[in-house]
């Protein structure tokens, strides 16, 4: 969150760095007026005060910090704890992308021939929560690989049905003239969601997986704990059975469940996101705008 904030708080001195002294700069007496007077605003107010705009921005809010409270390490881990090749990791954390390029066609049918898409926040965020926690269980040393996938499925069979579903739900409380408005505020609150679960997962790692490794390692290896803690290409560097690499894959496995414990427990917030949706009936919304529209 700061590496966003910054730049704004930073703006000011910027702009007085680049004007000198000019503070009767034109610049400086317009910019209220262009923020309070102008002809059509960005985003109409009704629609930041809509319960269910806000509420699929609160999910998708969400949504982002639990994924990435968990998911920064996760090839680190296929490769370090699993014994995969850089290839096999890829294919695993790609689970996602075939899931959902299928899926979400299935998804699309049943919202046409329903005309409802609220039920289906009630059937995929669960399914996702449930991913999330087995993978706790399961993102361990000597856990067999295809636990994890089977994780990875769950875990993508709900992420991606209501990451499609928050983009429908804005564009079907909104007019046209808002459409692209509404989708930048959905973005947007993905966006900042990533960074507040970037920040989580990267204080939660450093203060679990350093202290791991101080535990865990034989003490011949403790000299190189910061190489191994800073580089993924050291704890490669041990051969598989070690008991540098199984110190290794120990520490790997008590920070990566605690990362996924967090990502489970935040992820539990997105109820209140789904119960402010209202179940908009999407066959009925079938009007065509023609013409000039701002």
């Amino acid at each position: 969150m700061g590496s966003l904030v910054r730049p704004i708080l930073d703006r000011p001195k910027t702009l007085e760095s680049s004007h000198g002294r000019e503070v009767r700069n034109p610049f400086y007496s317009k910019f209220g007026t262009v923020l309070f007077n102008t002809m059509s605003p960005f985003l109409n107010y009704k629609f930041l005060t809509n319960r269910t705009v806000v509420g699929a921005c609160f999910i998708d809010f969400i949504y982002q910090i639990s994924c990435y409270c968990w998911a920064s390490y996760f090839t680190s881990f296929l490769q370090v704890v699993c014994n995969l090749s850089v290839a096999k990791a890829g294919y695993v954390n790609s689970t996602f992308q075939v899931v959902s390029g299928v899926l979400l066609f299935i998804v699309g049918y049943l919202i046409r021939r329903t005309g409802r898409f609220k039920w289906l926040f009630f059937v995929t965020i669960p399914v996702y929560i449930l991913g999330l926690g087995l993978m706790i269980y399961f993102r361990q040393p000597n856990v067999h690989i295809g636990y994890i996938v089977l994780c990875e499925i769950l875990i993508s069979i709900g992420g991606s049905v209501f990451i499609l579903l928050a983009q429908l739900v804005v564009l079907a409380s909104v007019d046209h003239q808002h459409v692209a408005a509404v989708l930048a505020l959905l973005y947007v609150s993905g966006g900042v969601g990533g960074a507040v679960g970037n920040t989580i997962s990267g204080s939660i790692w450093t203060n679990t997986f350093y202290k791991a490794l101080l535990r865990n390692l034989p003490e011949s290896a403790l000299p190189d704990v910061a190489t191994i803690y800073l580089s993924l290409l050291a704890p490669l560097a041990y051969p598989v059975g070690s008991p540098e690499r199984i110190a290794i894959q120990k520490a790997y496995g008590y920070g990566q469940a605690r990362m996924l414990a967090a990502g489970t427990s935040i992820m539990a917030l997105s109820f209140i996101g789904e119960f402010m949706i209202r179940n908009i009936n999407v066959s009925k919304k079938t009007s065509h705008t023609k013409g000039v529209v701002f």
